[in-house]
């Protein structure tokens, strides 16, 4: 990375003989109620660029991203897209003048096909749908963006995450917009899917249309993007220019004060440690004879490329996939086979890959969120167990820093970071042994990455034992005991000491030998 020769947070200029913007946002302002989400933001993108937008979690930045799609209306300022205006008129009238979006939280309908999905925009109103023009043109789409392995007709909920992502991009550069807004559109992705789309990024800028990028991961910004506007707090805070900033300086900007990307130390851990989990020969659909022991207070990472059976692991370490095992304990106590009711009795926790869809009812409240998977262990007398239970919840919601009017608060008011900080914090203090992970900083801003550190270093530090995927290479590498690497549904290779290195997990990730 190169050094940065002015201040990050200067105004970042037009780029040299670049013609008159594509897009101009003056004063977009946004209020709900009382509240302030966004306040005076304001940029230009030119044609060909890459605009990046970044910031905490609830800095803006989804706010602004659904302004400029046509999905939120702002309270006041202005939107223009080659010089017209965007008034009003929703999706449709953003559509119209060229602006495709592709979210984080994906905005597709899992009951139906891959191909029914591509088609949603492109069916003209009073025009019937056509399964057969759906699938032709599904199979056209897959087939121009690189995408062979997506099955059309599979229907969308049976596909990985990652694969959904895809689709939802997918679709929005099916559209051949003159702006492409990809909200966190790269969390779900792993390294070769985040190639994949900046392959697809560098296409749609070479024919003159634009980028708007938001991300929390830094270090794809510097491959990719070309300016960048910093928010904090639903305000400005400054910008950038590609090769002027680096990652300490900019998560400086977005935070309001002083500090660094860094990775908290793995607590020491005994070497006379009992196991927390001890699993042989474990077997289900996707995987094939796979064992893992975890010790407590050990951190055992997860590493492997997508579809190499990480997701079918996790799942069936609690309970949430049939899996048989020549032995499976739990401290010691056989368990058999497992429910995540069962799992969850034994002392086994769980954070999911996708939180809106597996990890959290949106509907309900704080409390009643971080208090579910106990909840249904109580039965009646919800409520009173929630009271009872009161000091508890207002000690996650403190130790994670969630920020929230309060336990009676839907969850689904709650930016992404704070969300993921509730499908995290159920488990704090209560009594596991084995915690399992799934990915758990996807698409969460570097403070509140920080924060899930601390708890997990805390929870190490206490004794239980955790099992960790992340689609991060780094994070595992610098934080974990050990590494167990998958390939084609078994442990191809285990890493500890100073052999976890990012070249070593990747290698084995991608079918090398062990001591190539």
């Amino acid at each position: 990375m190169s050094q940065h020769s002015a201040p990050v947070g200067v105004d970042a200029s037009a780029p040299t003989g670049s013609p008159a913007p594509l897009v101009v946002a003056q004063g977009l302002s946004k209020n709900y109620g009382a509240v302030r989400a966004v306040t005076d933001v304001g940029f230009s993108v030119f044609p060909g660029e890459v605009h990046a937008l970044v910031g905490e979690n609830g800095a803006g930045k989804s706010t602004v991203s659904k302004m400029l799609s046509g999905a939120v209306v702002p309270t006041s300022g202005s939107i223009t897209v080659d010089g017209a205006e965007l008034h009003g008129g929703g999706i449709a009238r953003a559509r119209t003048l060229g602006i495709a979006c592709a979210y984080q939280e994906i905005a597709l309908v899992p009951e139906w096909t891959v191909a029914e999905n591509l088609a949603l925009p492109e069916t003209p109103p009073g025009r019937a749908f056509s399964p057969r023009r759906a699938l032709h043109r599904a199979e056209q789409i897959l087939d121009e963006l690189g995408l062979p392995h997506i099955d059309p007709q599979a229907r969308l909920g049976t596909l990985l995450l990652a694969d959904r992502q895809l689709v939802e991009i997918a679709r929005a550069i099916a559209a051949k917009p003159k702006l492409l807004i990809l909200d966190e559109a790269s969390s779900a992705l792993t390294p070769p899917g985040v190639e994949w789309l900046f392959d697809r990024i560098r296409e749609i800028t070479a024919t003159g249309s634009a980028v708007i990028y938001v991300s929390h991961r830094l270090q794809e910004l510097q491959v990719i993007a070309d300016r960048g506007t910093v928010l904090r707090d639903g305000g400005p805070a400054g910008s950038f220019v590609r090769g002027d900033w680096d990652e300490d300086e900019l998560i400086t900007m977005m935070a309001g004060r002083s500090t660094q990307k860094q990775f908290p130390p793995a607590p020491p851990l005994p070497a006379d440690a009992p196991l927390a989990l001890d699993v042989r020969g474990l077997r289900s659909q996707r995987l094939s004879d796979v064992t893992l022991q975890v010790r407590c207070g050990e951190i055992l990472g997860i590493g492997g490329l997508q579809g190499h059976g990480q997701t079918e692991l996790l799942r069936a370490l609690f309970g949430a996939v049939p899996a048989t095992a020549e032995r499976w304990e739990v401290a010691g106590d056989p368990v058999g086979s497992l429910t995540p009711r069962r799992a969850v009795r034994v002392g086994i926790g769980y954070v999911p890959e996708d939180r809106k869809t597996e990890g959290l009812a949106l509907e309900l409240g704080v409390g009643e969120n971080l208090f579910a998977p106990w909840l249904k262990l109580a039965g009646a007398g919800g409520s009173p167990q929630l009271r009872a239970e009161r000091s508890w919840i207002d000690g996650v919601l403190s130790a994670l820093s969630v920020r929230t009017r309060g336990p009676l608060e839907a969850a689904g008011a709650l930016s992404g970071g704070n969300q993921q900080k509730l499908v995290f914090g159920r488990w704090i203090d209560r009594g596991r042994r084995v915690l399992i992970l799934h990915d758990p900083t996807r698409g969460i801003d570097v403070r509140a990455k920080q924060e899930i550190y601390r708890a997990m270093m805390a929870l190490a530090a206490e004794g239980v034992g955790i099992v960790w995927f992340s689609s991060e290479v780094e994070e595992l590498v610098h934080m974990c005991h050990r590494i167990a690497v998958l390939y084609q549904g078994g442990v191809v290779r285990e890493l500890e000491g100073t052999d976890i290195t990012a070249d070593a997990v990747v290698g084995a990730a991608v079918g090398m030998a062990a001591n190539s």
